[in-house]
């Protein structure tokens, strides 16, 4: 409660406005989620006697206090603070007229916020494509993932010292920039880019999207790890069916030039609305580490940076909607992850997931 009262006194305060005059909302939503999956880690985990649990129940909550006023000029300014699990998760503000938006704080890079809407298993019902349990409790060498292997073509992320900007949108064309200070502690700061053009043609809806991102090192030393990534992608929406294809690229390199994992990846999806309540979709993805002069030595090790490893899954799903604010959905996922020594994770995993917002 005291954070709520709080984050209300800042959104009230914010501008010099008044309560009266701003435009303070609530909005929250709540999910469980139950998963079940079986593979071939899970399969020797067992067979060493270790104590493993292929299923699991998890909750989550949302909640958002949001705030806006427009000044005489016609400039729009607030802000919003999110509340995850009852944790302050991230808080931010805007300052929007003409010439676009600058917003300040936690929120989705140039490079998320441009990627994210083209990717297949981003937009997915369950999600996005990761192995379930990915860990070894018996430690038998039974493939994980490496580092730098990618489960989705959404590039970027979130940090709280950051600033973006966002242009009107001229000709279909949107255009975002970020940069986000790592703090007193560390080096690595991080830049980000994304364009996104949106138009009709032939009774569909078209939107390619292209984005860019860059973290520097933490520190000075020449082992020490930078990283940059690109993406590229489409989304066609046509009568019921929404299909979109993405590709992304990440490099990660010491400063003395050494690459450490060079992945490649690849996304194709296709939704079906069959009515207002009732969604089908069927997703694709696969990713592999670009060779940098080693292998992925002892499997199992997710520390490992992995050269050569390849990662492929494919989902089924449907959503229903019984009520507006209320769905339940069910998916199938499939997986096979394979290293450079050639040991392989074959497995499925079935998400039930049921959900409301208000």
């Amino acid at each position: 409660m005291r954070k709520v009262l709080l984050a209300t006194t800042a959104l009230v305060a914010l501008g010099g406005v008044s309560a009266a005059s701003a435009d303070v909302s609530l909005s929250a939503s709540a999910s469980w989620t139950y998963d079940s999956w079986s593979d071939d880690t899970a399969a020797a985990d067992a067979a060493s006697g270790a104590t493993t649990n292929n299923t699991s129940a998890t909750m989550d909550s949302d909640f958002t206090i949001s705030g806006s006023t427009t000044a005489d000029s016609g400039m729009s300014f607030g802000g919003s603070i999110h509340v995850d699990d009852g944790v302050d998760d991230d808080a931010r503000m805007h300052i929007s007229d003409d010439w676009g938006q600058i917003s300040f704080g936690e929120h989705n890079d140039a490079a998320k916020a441009s990627s994210a809407g083209v990717s297949a298993f981003d937009a997915a019902i369950a999600g996005g494509s990761s192995i379930p349990g990915n860990s070894t409790a018996s430690g038998v060498a039974t493939p994980m993932m490496a580092k730098g292997m990618a489960t989705s073509t959404v590039i970027g992320g979130e940090a709280k010292g950051q600033i973006m900007y966002t242009s009107p949108t001229v000709n279909g064309i949107t255009l975002r920039v970020s940069q986000a200070d790592a703090g007193a502690t560390s080096k690595a700061d991080s830049s980000a880019m994304g364009v996104v053009y949106t138009t009709s043609a032939s009774g569909a809806d078209i939107t390619l999207a292209y984005a860019q991102s860059a973290t520097d090192a933490a520190g000075d030393g020449a082992t020490m790890i930078e990283s940059d990534a690109s993406a590229f992608g489409v989304k066609v929406v046509y009568g019921d069916f929404t299909v979109r294809a993405s590709s992304s690229n990440a490099e990660r390199k010491r400063q003395n030039g050494t690459i450490m994992s060079d992945t490649d990846t690849n996304e194709y999806g296709v939704t079906y609305a069959m009515s207002d309540v009732l969604t089908l979709e069927a997703v694709t993805m696969d990713s592999e580490l670009g060779t940098n002069g080693t292998t992925s030595g002892s499997a199992g090790v997710a520390a490992n940076e992995g050269a050569g490893d390849t990662y492929e899954a494919s989902q089924v799903g449907v959503k229903y909607v019984p009520a507006t604010g209320m769905y339940i959905s069910l998916s199938n996922r499939s997986y096979e992850y394979k290293d450079a020594n050639g040991s392989t994770n074959d497995g499925a995993l079935t998400r039930l997931k049921v959900g409301v917002t208000f």
